[in-house]
């Protein structure tokens, strides 16, 4: 295991994203009908009402993948020269904020909207280190 500075960044935002995402899914999934009763609420006046069940489970899902994927991702960057899974993730996560975001524009929760910024930055961030390491030369896509 060979890590030089340039990884770091990638492990971090990995690692964010894991932990992040995992959590948020986790929670979603083992609280269902807690989390989407509070759901149903939210866009109780809005045109997506009657696909809430199925955007929601939509979502939980996508948090989950992002999370395994940015896991597996962390793992991969730091025992392998490769990216594939790292990046997969780094994109997972990143539609899936967008998602997100989506949701709390949509029933203007402008202020939770803009919570969610940081977590894209983070995500932006995460992609770049990963495409910057893999031009650094000795790690491939």
């Amino acid at each position: 295991m060979n890590i030089s500075a340039h990884h770091w960044p990638s492990l971090f935002g990995l690692a964010f994203l894991s932990i992040v995402f995992l959590q948020s899914g986790f929670d979603k999934l083992l609280n269902y009908k807690k989390e989407l009763g509070w759901i149903r609420q939210k866009f109780a006046r809005s045109f997506l009402h009657d696909y809430v069940a199925i955007l929601f489970f939509i979502l939980s899902i996508s948090e989950v993948i992002s999370g395994l994927l940015s896991s597996a991702g962390f793992f991969q960057v730091m025992f392998t020269c490769g990216s594939k899974i790292a990046l997969m993730g780094a994109w997972a996560s990143t539609g899936t904020i967008i998602m997100l975001i989506f949701g709390q524009r949509i029933t203007k929760d402008y202020t939770g909207a803009a919570t969610l910024v940081p977590y894209f930055l983070a995500c932006i961030l995460t992609l770049y280190f990963l495409v910057v390491r893999a031009m650094g030369g000795d790690c491939h896509f």
